[in-house]
């Protein structure tokens, strides 16, 4: 028998459904203040990306000036090069995991097998998630490049890029943002990493670099690839977490 009166068990009940119910008016408002940071972010982008679209097309306006020739020639072989690259997207299918593939490599090149297990030791006792059992050079780098694409902030803001540098501009001038965006991002790569920059210029990627800068960038502190099999590791941590 329940200690309980009927009348208690039924206020209990109440207050059961008050707080599933205020759980529920929680969950929407979260929700739907997550939508309204969404639709914002969107417009704070669109804005950015049409204001550097703008700023790019004003730069044409050198090519009227015999004193900016270099500037207008530069800009004219970004944009093939941007087109380039597009058309390796279409190709491939997979260039963002290229494009990280790349940067793994050449983190490994040259290791030998010993190395190859200190760096896996490495990585493991800092907490990374990467296969198990014997490791080659490039089983190593196969797992490191799948942490990567699958890592939470990796995958959320690549996708969220690819997508939209998939689907047709609606405008010249956004258009022209995402070149510009592409161009910059391409140009900061060069000067903090020319080995990488060139590496993806050899494969027409480069102005796709900016949709996995947010990924590399973890590393920008250093100017060069890392040489020790420590720098080594935790290069790779903080492209994969």
């Amino acid at each position: 028998m329940s200690i309980f009166s009927k009348e208690t068990y039924n206020h209990m009940i109440s207050n059961s459904d008050l707080i599933t119910g205020m759980q529920a008016d929680s969950l929407l408002a979260v929700r739907l203040e997550k939508a309204m940071g969404g639709v914002k972010d969107a417009m704070l982008d669109q804005a950015k990306r049409i204001q550097l679209g703008a700023t790019r097309l004003a730069y044409y306006t050198s090519c009227f000036t015999d004193n900016y020739q270099d500037v207008c020639t530069g800009q004219k072989n970004e944009d093939v090069r941007f087109l380039e690259a597009l058309v390796q997207l279409i190709k491939q299918g997979n260039v963002v995991t290229r494009m990280l593939r790349i940067y793994v490599d050449l983190l490994l090149h040259g290791l030998t097998a010993d190395r190859i297990s200190r760096i896996k030791t490495l990585l493991i006792g800092k907490g990374a998630r990467i296969a198990s059992g014997s490791m080659t050079n490039q089983a190593l780098a196969y797992s490191v490049v799948l942490a990567a694409s699958y890592s939470f902030g990796t995958k959320v803001g690549i996708n969220t890029k690819l997508a939209k540098v998939s689907a047709a501009a609606v405008t010249i001038v956004s258009y022209y943002g995402y070149v510009q965006e592409a161009a910059e991002a391409a140009n900061r790569l060069k000067q903090r990493n020319q080995t990488y920059y060139y590496a993806l210029y050899s494969e027409k990627l480069e102005m796709l670099y900016f949709i996995i800068e947010p990924v590399i960038r973890r590393n920008d502190h250093l100017f060069s690839l890392p040489t020790s099999d420590n720098d080594i590791a935790d290069a790779i941590v903080r492209i994969i977490k």
